[in-house]
């Protein structure tokens, strides 16, 4: 049994305060949040090393919101999920987004989970990352240097590792408003309907010309199916310029299915995983589509 118990815990007056013990204990220390994946992990003794100092960002002030400034919706890093899954705003115009967020674990969970802990465990199961790649999001992290911007899609090096170098801290999600005739939706397929990794996510998005009928954005990312979420660049790249319809939605669905490099486990094989990716690809662009002109919610 590792001595993963004998840790210290802070409780973060600031910012500054937080980043400041990080750099500190030289990778040595950790944030948490809602600590539902941490404590997890810690408990089952499935890490490579263990922290020294936990330190609590819920204790900071101004870090749980869900806002629009300057054509841009902000979100806190520390914002519950369960939050985000039922913020009005997030719900009508970022649908896919609110979808992962509530079919992410169960209701206690994501009353204590939040976006920013999805984010920086780095799994590539992770239910709010398929949506955000497709949203265009960028995250915001803080370290003694200053504020910097990283794209979702390039957060991600591999399996629990991200591009958060030794003592930053990521502390907001921000997604550009999307256009009119935008749909966007998220399926997951678990073995159940709660508490469940994904065995594949899809996440969705359709931005339409004006007439309705042409393809102007298409965005589709997947999650458990590769060492990091992926986006699908040949499958989106089939979409963009046609008007929609069963032939080009088969097609797109089959370059996904060969974009997905997906691994055998306890939840699933990969040629099943493989399969759904076609399968769950294939309905949400038909979702996607309803949903971006108007005919579905």
């Amino acid at each position: 049994m590792k001595s993963w118990r004998k840790f210290s815990h802070i409780n973060a007056g600031s910012l500054d305060e937080a980043v400041s013990v990080l750099r500190h204990h030289e990778g040595k220390a950790w944030v948490t949040a809602g600590v539902t994946d941490i404590l997890g992990m810690m408990r089952f003794d499935v890490l490579p090393d263990y922290p020294e100092v936990l330190i609590n960002l819920k204790t900071i002030p101004g870090l749980d919101y869900i806002r629009e400034e300057g054509g841009i919706l902000k979100i806190g890093a520390i914002t519950r999920l369960e939050d985000i899954a039922r913020n009005p705003e997030v719900v009508s115009r970022y649908t896919a987004l609110a979808e992962a967020a509530h079919r992410t674990a169960s209701p206690h969970i994501r009353e204590m989970g939040t976006i920013g802990g999805n984010i920086c465990n780095g799994s590539p199961a992770a239910d709010t990352i398929p949506p955000l790649i497709c949203l265009g999001a960028k995250l915001e992290v803080r370290s003694t240097a200053g504020n910097r911007l990283v794209a979702v899609e390039d957060f991600f090096e591999g399996p629990q590792k991200t591009r958060l170098t030794p003592g930053e801290i990521l502390t907001q999600i921000q997604i550009p408003i999307q256009p009119p005739r935008t749909g966007g939706i998220y399926l997951k397929l678990g073995l159940r309907k709660a508490l469940e990794i994904a065995i594949v996510g899809v996440a969705a998005l359709v931005t339409l010309d004006e007439t309705k009928k042409v393809c102007v954005r298409a965005k589709l990312s997947l999650a458990s199916v590769a060492p990091i979420p992926l986006s699908c660049r040949r499958a989106e790249a089939v979409l963009v310029g046609q008007t929609i319809d069963s032939r080009i939605i088969e097609q797109a669905a089959q370059l996904a299915q060969g974009e997905a490099t997906p691994i055998s486990d306890l939840r699933g094989t990969a040629d099943y995983r493989r399969e759904m990716v076609y399968v769950l690809t294939k309905r949400a662009l038909k979702q996607a589509l309803l949903r971006a002109q108007g005919l579905a919610t």
